[in-house]
């Protein structure tokens, strides 16, 4: 009876789950749909849309140093970067629409289908991923703050590779829970070339889920072999990485060896996009002309507290956060101060539970096995916060929150560790914390729900 009423719940759950992504896959084709190319509402599309409808019109990727990829008045192309798998399913779909349409719009829709699947892919691992960290009602919270974050579902709905990289970043940390829990295997392994893949292919900023991922597999090894010395004669760990390395190679090396033929030596394009800019950058776009903050002898702090950039009051450290959660637009459209208050809110307590109760943990001689994925995540964040302030600071000044969003699914980690702990120091029983967690996920929805009624007020 118990393993019947138990097939009949995970029954239940994979059917909830499945509406839900169908549901959640329909509303960001719906919301996609709303803004057409021409309106410009999309931040940086029609410079990234570019590249698919080079090979929507030609059969071919750019170089980018064809005039009808390069962006003005930056002078470079996208298509310099080796990132180019979006681009290439993008370009690919948009051939397939024009088989049966001539209509534009139809067809900007199918190079966005690469984000709108992405972004649905994304909700999917996330909400598989909660389930292996966090017990219930917990769980919710972690999957919540993530699938219903309204800057995650903006990024969802039109052409970038920000998406494409969250989702292989969620692919990369399932692919980890799944060899904690039963070993690296040839299924889970593989799953995890995959998700390094799309990593690899799509941003540069998502790259400290690929070097974790080399501590992670290590580590799990060593665990289950009992010494870094006993790896190197384990038949099966070379069976497996051997596997797991070819994958990511196969996929990759063709990418950033075309890169690096174009580019003459330059494989991951930095050079080459620094030259085209000095060479076609027009004015103060120009890399050597650019009021960057450490051209202006600023400090880094200086640039993360002044609003020399953003004036009234408006500095780095806000724009970052108010866009980490949600700022529509071209970042233009923001959505009223009290949603980012209630996000300040969750995301203080959640903070400071985790620190309080690894404090405690410490202190009693009891921080366990979770002590090396909180270093993990903890790292994650940084190399990830460190890229985007190093960009601001000496390449291009971005105070948008879409250049930490990789850090996402660790940050969310970190807040959700330290509301389980509160929940479980204030609250004695699990009705409660049901009720606590139902209200919390309550509101996320009914904000996300708000947020894109801003959204469609500003059509």
């Amino acid at each position: 009876m118990r393993r019947h009423a138990a097939n009949q719940k995970d029954t239940r759950g994979r059917i909830v789950l499945a509406v839900f992504i169908i549901v959640y896959f329909a509303c960001l084709c719906r919301l996609s749909w709303h803004y057409p190319l021409e309106q410009g509402f999309f931040p940086d599309e029609k410079g990234r849309i570019s590249l698919p409808m080079f090979f929507y019109e030609h059969g071919t990727l750019p170089t980018g140093y064809e005039e009808a990829v390069r962006m003005s008045p930056w002078g470079f192309s996208y298509a310099s970067y080796p990132l180019m798998l979006s681009s290439l399913i993008g370009g690919i779909l948009m051939k397939m629409a024009g088989l049966v349409t001539g209509n534009m719009n139809v067809i900007v829709m199918a190079a966005r289908m690469v984000s709108i699947i992405s972004g649905t892919l994304f909700a999917f691992f996330v909400i598989k991923i909660s389930k292996l960290l966090f017990s219930s009602p917990v769980c919710y919270l972690f999957s919540s703050m993530i699938v219903l974050l309204p800057q995650v579902i903006f990024l969802s709905l039109y052409f970038n590779n920000d998406i494409v990289a969250l989702m292989g970043s969620s692919i990369v940390l399932y692919a980890w829970l799944l060899a904690i829990k039963k070993n690296w295997n040839a299924s889970n392994a593989v799953l995890l070339a995959v998700g390094v893949v799309i990593v690899a292919l799509s941003y540069y900023n998502a790259y400290s889920w690929i070097l974790t991922s080399i501590v992670v597999y290590f580590a799990i090894w060593i665990r289950d072999i009992g010494s870094f010395k006993g790896i190197w004669g384990n038949r099966n760990f070379w069976r497996v990485t051997v596997l797991t390395v070819a994958v990511a190679l196969i996929a990759i090396l063709p990418f950033f060896i075309r890169t690096a033929i174009i580019n003459h030596g330059d494989f991951l394009g930095l050079s080459t996009i620094t030259q085209m800019s000095a060479q076609y950058g027009e004015g103060n776009f120009k890399p050597a002309n650019r009021p960057t903050p450490q051209h202006l002898g600023m400090s880094l702090w200086e640039m993360l507290t002044s609003d020399h950039y953003l004036t009234g009051g408006n500095n780095w450290l806000k724009y970052t956060f108010f866009s980490f959660v949600g700022v529509f637009g071209p970042m233009s459209v923001f959505l009223p101060r009290f949603v980012y208050w209630l996000y300040v809110l969750f995301f203080a307590v959640g903070m400071f539970g985790f620190c309080a109760y690894r404090i405690h943990l410490v202190r009693n001689h009891e921080y366990g096995s979770t002590k090396y994925m909180d270093l993990v995540m903890l790292v994650n964040i940084v190399i990830v916060v460190a890229l985007a302030l190093w960009y601001s600071y000496a390449t291009d000044y971005q105070a948008q929150g879409r250049y930490v969003l990789p850090m996402v699914l660790a940050f969310a980690y970190i807040v959700v560790s330290g509301w389980r702990y509160a929940m479980d120091a204030v609250l004695s029983d699990e009705r409660s914390r049901f009720a606590l967690c139902g209200i919390i996920v309550g509101m996320m929805a009914c904000v996300v729900m708000f947020a894109f009624m801003v959204y469609y007020v500003q059509s």
